[in-house]
């Protein structure tokens, strides 16, 4: 389904013009410039670079496709019911960006037909590191949680309820360590084998569909908070961007269903 041409376009358009709008626009920030911060709606920051890096993704994909529908944090809808959907988070990890933490945002693309999740893209700008979703072979360095190091970005905030917060707190006490702050680089870490696992709630479709393929071609096990196996999920693209996801990313099948069990004994 997913062509060469298709990935050779994320890689060496979108996420080369993306990197290039982020990566000048941190330089003038560290260097003081002004780059007009903002907080949106859901109490979330968005800058300059957030809006022009949406700008020149979504440009670039209509030059090329201009049947294609495009899902954007920054800016919406356009052509939602197009057979193949753009999805795109310009900026994931805004304030880690703000907090001049570089290495702790990326920018994320994804790609889907007919609801299924089938390209995916991350690609950390000052670093200049990328993760596509082409095949390629997880590292397993335990199946154990308790010698395990698990990302997830913010426990406290994303596991809103007093249950949710008696799961992940579970998950925290037997874990090996705790990651936080990664945002998608939580995730590409786990791909790298720079950790073991990932669990985090409260997700945008914007934060998870580019992430599925890329986890799921590396063969890691990625369900949701309720088993249910990302691996055959498809979203209904009518509703799946008012939707919030959660997720479990784990290097192998054991210690996937360890983090799970964990979890859903104190919110069951």
């Amino acid at each position: 389904m997913i062509t060469e041409e298709l990935l050779t376009f994320t890689r060496d358009k979108l996420l080369h013009k993306a990197d290039e709008v982020i990566r000048n626009s941190y330089k003038d920030y560290c260097e003081g410039a002004d780059i007009d911060i903002q907080t949106k709606s859901d109490n979330t920051p968005a800058t300059r670079a957030d809006r022009e890096a949406e700008e020149v993704l979504r440009t670039t994909i209509l030059t090329k496709y201009s049947d294609h529908g495009i899902q954007g944090e920054e800016f919406g809808s356009f052509q939602p019911d197009a057979d193949w959907i753009w999805v795109l988070d310009p900026l994931d990890g805004t304030r880690e960006f703000l907090a001049k933490k570089a290495g702790n945002f990326g920018t994320l693309i994804g790609l889907l037909f007919k609801g299924e999740a089938c390209l995916g893209a991350i690609s950390e700008p000052v670093t200049r590191k990328r993760w596509l979703s082409d095949k390629r072979k997880v590292i397993v360095r335990t199946n154990r949680l308790e010698k395990s190091v698990v990302a997830c970005t913010n426990p406290e905030s994303m596991f809103e309820s007093t249950e949710l917060r008696r799961g992940i707190e579970k998950v925290q006490k037997k874990a090996l360590e705790i990651k936080t702050d990664l945002n998608c680089m939580g995730f590409a870490g786990v791909v790298d084998g720079d950790f073991d696992a990932a669990i985090e709630n409260n997700l945008k479709a914007h934060d998870i569909i580019p992430l599925l393929p890329i986890m799921l071609n590396a063969g890691l096990v990625v369900v949701d908070l309720s088993g249910i196996d990302y691996a055959t999920y498809r979203f209904d693209t009518e509703d799946a961007f008012t939707n919030r996801y959660g997720v479990i990313a784990a290097s192998n099948p054991k210690l996937a269903k360890e983090i799970l069990n964990s979890f859903q004994e104190e919110v069951n």
